[in-house]
Formats: structure tokens, sequence, C-alpha cells
């Protein structure tokens, strides 16, 4: 265990000193309007399908770009709600931002074909990944209470402990191009 977390502390280091990615933004080949059935899970399980309508476009501004999703009931086809949010790449400090309004940034990562972002809300963690799988894409949000709920003993080698929290949910949705 000790000689894992070591590898995974040395590796995040060396990653980390990379310079970033050519890519700043959002592949064209990622834009368009998708559709599918987001679930969504609690640690009971299953609790709920929600359709969702996802658009993801260029703007007429470099280096930004409109993320609109709407919930669908499934049982009348009426949109529930609608979220619309705009990423931008910023080039100081050369990075990514989710722009939910309001002030309110998120910086986003790309690693290999997916965008991740982490946040803190109200003692709750979140993290989220929009992933491309072949024509598709894959977004998934999950958290739970910023409150760790185990903390390791100290651990020398790595000088300090570890402590994890537990997820409280899963949403999660295969976007595929709409016809």
């Amino acid at each position: 265990m000790r000689l894992l977390l070591s590898f995974l502390i040395f590796t995040s280091f060396v990653w980390s000193q990379l310079p970033p990615s050519p890519n700043n933004g959002i592949p064209d080949d990622w834009l368009g309007s998708y559709e599918g059935v987001m679930e969504i899970y609690n640690n009971n399980g299953l609790q709920q399908k929600v359709g969702v309508l996802f658009d993801l476009q260029i703007m007429d501004s470099t280096n930004y770009w409109t993320y609109n999703m709407s919930y669908i009931n499934l049982k009348n086809d009426k949109v529930m709600s609608a979220k619309a949010y705009k990423i931008f790449y910023s080039e100081e400090p050369k990075k990514l931002w989710l722009d939910e309004g309001d002030s309110l940034l998120i910086e986003m990562t790309r690693l290999g074909d997916c965008f991740y972002d982490h946040f803190e809300l109200s003692d709750m963690f979140y993290h989220s990944s929009l992933c491309k799988q072949n024509e598709n894409l894959l977004f998934k949000i999950t958290g739970g209470q910023k409150k760790p709920t185990y903390k390791s003993p100290y651990i020398k080698e790595a000088q300090g402990s570890v402590e994890s929290q537990h997820f409280d949910f899963l949403q999660s949705v295969l976007l595929k191009p709409k016809k």
C-alpha cells in the first residue's frame, strides 16, 4: 500500500510538471446536439430516470462555447428545467473554465478524451466528467459530504494521512447524437 501511495504521489508530481496540451478548448467533433436518458442513483440504488437534451456549440467569440442541458419528464416529454452554461479558454492563465453565470467559474481540465472538474459547495464535494466515446458523449456527476468518513494513521513515507469521503449520489447519461 505504501509503495502504491508513493508511486501515485511521484507520478502525480511528474505529470503536473508537463506542459499543457496544445488543444485549448472543445474539439470540433464534440460539437452538436445530443440526447439520452440520465439515471440518478443514491446509496439505495436507482432513484429516477430523466430525459436529457444536450447542445454544445461554438460561439462567435474566439475560445467560447455554449453548453445547454434540458431535463425532460419521460412520462409527458415536457421540459422540467433547462440550464445554460458557457465554456471559455482563458489565455492567461491558460485554463479552461465552465461559467455557470453570476461570476461562478469552475476550472475544467482535459485529460485524454475527457473534461473533468471538481468543486465544493455548502459542505459538499462534486466531481463531473464529460467524455467522448466514439460519436457519443458520456456525462457523469458524483458527490457527497466534504467531511471525511475515514482518516488513516499517519504514513511516514507520504508525510501525511489518507482521508476518504463517501459518495452520496451519481447522475450519469450516455448522450447520443440527435437525429
